[in-house]
């Protein structure tokens, strides 16, 4: 009898250790397989990360880059079917790109009118010369959904030409998905002149406290506000990045600036009106402006320090021509980095061969040159590049809409600012 419940007893144990295993092992199933599920999550959300990032470079073309992403995964696991299918469809993308043979187009603008009332007011400059030559903030933005919805993309003006070490310059091949167009855009006189300061235009640029590009925009009482509407530049920077399909690898437009008021709307080039510390402070902020123009897509062109009428008028000398372009180099060239663009002043033309032409493109070490002119054609010489330009003003849209229609640009029946009064030509 005792021996049957010794083993009874044994049996007991036998089964309780055999359970305690089976809920061990059972335990452990589950923490491993909670375990690898965690895992298989990660790298799934790892995948996702990755192949995001990947379609944020392609849209805006970065199809090397994106391709560099995914490729150079290591992590045998991340590389799933719709991960390597991801790898495909960008590589077909990358090769669609075709040659460009079309024609160029090149559009440009003043800084932009942010109220119409006090731009046409006549109470300051001529409002029938702001009714002519600028374009409102209203019309700009109409615009820039329309270039879009017609194929034109925002092309880098410097990737035209490639710049040889002997000061030579060769054609660059433009290579861009099927129908797309390239588009340049730029602005003239980024220095918001003191005769603009009450007639409804920004202040100056800055750079705001996430390192930003933004305008400061005076109400009618003098208070200061930060505004990302008040020009060109903010408009088009948020309109690309709401749209990077837009910017063709984050080419935003070039940024033209005289130089006899200063730059951006800071007056470097007048020292004797500031003590050291202001002054030196003054293009401390120039510097950052064009730092972040630079690093967000902008080029930075110079448009005469004068822009005198000698320009236009055919009075310029040689002396004139050095003095003008020297005092660029000496007070505003210094602070806005990288210039190989010349805009000229009143759009005006030059022979490739007429030394004054030459002497801008040897001495003052620029290789394009912008003059206006409707048909913006651009023509390639040996150490240069000429690239005409057609202006988006109240002229044009008015009075010469057929310049924007022929080519397929946009209506300006569908941009016009019903703010604009009835435009006298002069």
């Amino acid at each position: 009898m005792v021996k049957k419940k010794k083993s009874l007893k044994t049996g007991n144990l036998v089964i309780a250790a055999v359970i305690f295993t089976i809920l061990i092992s059972g335990a452990l199933f589950v923490k491993d397989a909670l375990a690898e599920k965690s895992r298989l999550a990660a790298l799934e959300q790892q995948r996702q990360e990755l192949m995001a990032e990947a379609d944020k470079l392609t849209v805006g073309y970065y199809y090397d880059e994106a391709l560099a992403l995914l490729q150079g995964v290591e992590n045998q696991e991340l590389k799933s079917e719709a991960f390597l299918a991801k790898i495909a469809e960008i590589e077909e993308l990358r090769n669609s790109l075709t040659l460009y043979t079309g024609r160029t187009y090149h559009v440009f603008f003043h800084s932009l009118i942010i109220d119409t009332e006090l731009a046409f007011d006549d109470h300051g400059h001529p409002a029938n010369g702001y009714n002519m030559w600028m374009t409102t903030a209203t019309e700009f933005k109409r615009m820039l959904p329309l270039l879009l919805a017609n194929d034109f993309v925002l092309y880098d003006i410097t990737k035209f030409i490639t710049a040889n070490a002997d000061g030579t310059v060769s054609k660059r091949d433009i290579y861009l998905p099927p129908g797309k167009k390239p588009l340049v855009i730029s602005i003239d006189d980024v220095n918001y002149y003191n005769y603009m300061k009450t007639d409804g235009f920004a202040d100056r640029l800055t750079v705001d406290e996430n390192g930003k590009l933004a305008t400061v925009v005076k109400d009618r009482q003098g208070n200061e506000s930060i505004t990302y509407d008040g020009d060109v530049m903010p408009i088009l920077d948020s309109f690309v990045e709401e749209h990077p399909e837009f910017s063709y690898r984050g080419a935003k437009g070039v940024v033209a600036l005289t130089g006899y008021q200063g730059a951006f709307g800071y007056r470097i080039s007048d020292p004797e009106l500031y003590s050291a510390e202001q002054f030196a402070q003054l293009r401390q902020q120039v510097q950052k402006i064009a730092d972040t123009l630079h690093s967000t897509g902008w080029q930075i062109a110079c448009h005469s320090y004068t822009h005198n009428q000698m320009w236009r008028n055919g009075t310029m000398t040689m002396e004139d021509l050095k003095s003008d372009l020297g005092r660029f180099d000496k007070y505003i060239r210094p602070y806005v980095g990288e210039v190989s663009v010349f805009i000229s002043p009143f759009g005006v033309h030059f022979n490739s061969t007429d030394p004054i032409y030459q002497y801008i493109i040897t001495q003052g070490k620029y290789n394009i040159y912008c003059p206006v002119g409707a048909s913006m054609t651009t023509n390639y010489y040996s150490n240069s590049m000429i690239q005409n330009r057609l202006n988006l003003d109240g002229y044009t849209m008015i009075s010469a809409p057929s310049r924007i229609l022929d080519a397929g640009l946009f209506d300006p029946a569908l941009v016009l600012d019903e703010n604009r009064p009835p435009l006298k030509l002069q």
